[in-house]
């Protein structure tokens, strides 16, 4: 079929407009479909610039509403932080990011990035929800220059490498433990029974007792008629040791624990 030189330029001409209507069809349509994938972030979200001013260098408090959560975050000029929660340390690392988003990574935890929210005097952190439905973690209420970690914290600040609850039950239950005191180097020979009572050997000498541990992971010790005491235990540089808490955070060495032995050995 030939296609004489008006037919031809007509043909180009409506393929011309047929194109250029199905592109402006197609960018309208993606114009559309970014506004509805856009997320709305609520009004007062900082932004990058605004997070590094307020948190680098900073010790700072928070809550959660509702809770009587003591949390306590150092946020270190080098990128480190520090944690603590009702007296339990946590290190790890932080960022922000172009975005506007808070990066925190603890140890043992994935990454998580969230948004921070000026609410009057107080900050709101949220994960960020497609649907603008934003979930509020916490409130971030009191910022101190440097690390002022044990000023802030409600309860003393344990040391590094405490053991949890079910950790020092694993540990003693069931164990004959050699033991030698800090201060007057006694040594001692003790089967922590899994019924919550023991026996102890020192110098040849047996008395009895109970044990248990808290939930707050303080290993409690009862012997014969004397008061009961209750003490943290830490793992620190590869031996077990018992500290006495101090309110200054100068936990008080006790004991150390030289050798574990299942069942009872004398």
């Amino acid at each position: 079929m030939k296609i004489n030189h008006f037919g031809f330029r007509f043909l180009t001409v409506t393929t011309t407009l047929f194109f250029l209507l199905c592109g402006s069809s197609f960018d309208s349509a993606m114009a559309g479909k970014s506004e509805k994938s856009k997320v709305v972030l609520p009004e007062g979200t900082l932004h990058a610039p605004q997070i590094e001013q307020l948190f680098t260098g900073k010790t700072v408090a928070a809550s959660i509403e509702g809770k009587k959560q003591n949390l306590v975050f150092f946020f270190g000029r080098d990128g480190k932080l520090q944690r603590v929660r009702s007296g339990w340390q946590k290190g790890g690392t932080w960022e922000t990011r172009k975005d506007g988003r808070l990066c925190v990574e603890l140890e043992g935890s994935r990454r998580d990035c969230r948004i921070i929210v000026k609410a009057g005097e107080q900050y709101r952190q949220y994960a960020v929800k497609k649907d603008g439905n934003h979930r509020y973690e916490l409130t971030y209420t009191t910022f101190l220059d440097g690390e002022q970690l044990a000023k802030l914290s409600k309860t003393p600040i344990l040391p590094k490498g405490t053991l949890k609850r079910k950790q020092v039950i694993k540990l003693f239950s069931g164990q004959t433990v050699e033991s030698v005191t800090a201060r007057k180097k006694r040594v001692s020979q003790t089967y922590y029974d899994p019924n919550g009572t023991l026996v102890q050997l020192r110098k040849g000498v047996s008395r009895h007792g109970k044990w248990r541990v808290k939930k707050d992971a303080r290993m409690c010790l009862q012997m014969e008629n004397l008061e009961e005491k209750c003490r943290i235990i830490v793992e620190e540089n590869g031996e077990i040791k018992k500290y006495i808490i101090k309110k200054n955070g100068r936990h008080q060495h006790s004991v150390s624990y030289r050798n574990f032995s299942p069942g009872k050995r004398f």
